[in-house]
């Protein structure tokens, strides 16, 4: 492991996806940014077509897409431009952190992703869980989704829990349980997806969430946990009459977005910000009608927010 010369705070898990780790990125970003601090964000570039060897730089006015970055480094950038934070996306966070240092006088650089790529070491290791997937109910890769056994949480520095508002309050106080049974001085925070808006694709205007409310929808997404993005438009009331699900980070053709056009029989289709960035460039030359994306952000119950930021403000 190599150390950088400015702290680094990893938020990763011990599943593959769905467990809310690039929210919190953000996040984590903005309120960081709100106390002084100058972060940067490391991040691997998942999917991207750029060879390996490239370190790929969202700042400024970039105008990098999601086959050279990733989907996730374009929605990160996307969602804390007006913050003027860089996004460094190569699989050598190290040389990536060096260069955030450099370039851009980072004090503090946040690792979306990475829990078990010990090559850089870390100041802070945040770990995500989904209570809607819990780990004590999974199985290790390829049998499950998990990415190593539970063990693995008593790296963690603090564990946050996703997607409570899903689950029933017995089933959070039996993972808080498990937890505390496998990492016993672990801290525990408890957070939700708010839905904040629906967003014009189109224009990038904002519409209220009532705005579905008893209308039939069109829900496209290709993320980790599909069902939670599902979940929250019932939630508003909307009704998914027609529901497209495509494997993680799945970067859809023009072919794909004609069959959703010619079969959503003239439904709202809403998607997620992650799923637009792999929209392919000409999408408005195949989708006509209402197109939106559902405007998520991540909140705590209680203190916890303020206990994760005490935390990582190193």
């Amino acid at each position: 492991s190599r150390k950088l010369p400015v702290p680094v705070v990893c938020f990763g898990n011990i599943s593959a996806g769905g467990t809310g780790k690039t929210s919190l990125v953000v996040l984590a970003a903005a309120e960081l940014r709100k106390a002084g601090y100058n972060p940067a964000i490391l991040i691997r570039g998942y999917k991207r077509k750029a060879p390996a060897d490239r370190l790929v730089v969202l700042s400024g006015d970039s105008s990098a897409t999601a086959e050279e970055a990733g989907d996730e480094a374009v929605m990160i950038f996307n969602a804390l431009r007006k913050l003027d934070v860089p996004v460094m996306v190569s699989p050598d966070r190290f040389s990536a952190g060096l260069a955030a240092v450099e370039r851009f006088k980072s004090d503090i650089l946040l690792m979306d992703d990475g829990y078990q790529f010990f090559r850089l070491r870390r100041d802070r290791n945040i770990v995500l869980i989904n209570a809607t997937a819990p780990f004590h109910k999974d199985r290790p890769l390829p049998l499950g989704d998990l990415r190593e056994t539970s063990a693995g949480l008593r790296r963690a520095d603090a564990a946050v829990l996703s997607h409570c508002e899903h689950v029933p309050a017995a089933d959070i106080l039996a993972l808080r349980e498990e937890i505390e049974r496998i990492a016993p001085s672990l801290p525990v925070m408890e957070s939700m997806h708010s839905p904040k808006a629906y967003i014009n694709a189109f224009t990038g205007d904002g519409i209220p969430l009532s705005s579905f409310r008893g209308r039939k929808v069109a829900a496209l997404s290709g993320i980790g946990d599909p069902k939670s993005f599902e979940d929250s438009l019932v939630r508003l009331k909307a009704v998914p009459a027609q529901i497209w699900r495509y494997p993680d980070h799945h970067r859809f053709t023009r072919g794909e977005l004609s069959a959703v056009q010619s079969t959503r029989g003239g439904m709202p289709l809403v998607t997620t910000y992650k799923d637009f960035a792999r929209f392919p460039d000409d999408w408005r030359e195949i989708l006509t009608g209402e197109v939106f994306i559902l405007s998520v952000r991540m909140t705590f119950r209680g203190d916890g927010l303020k206990r994760l930021m005490e935390m990582i403000s190193l």
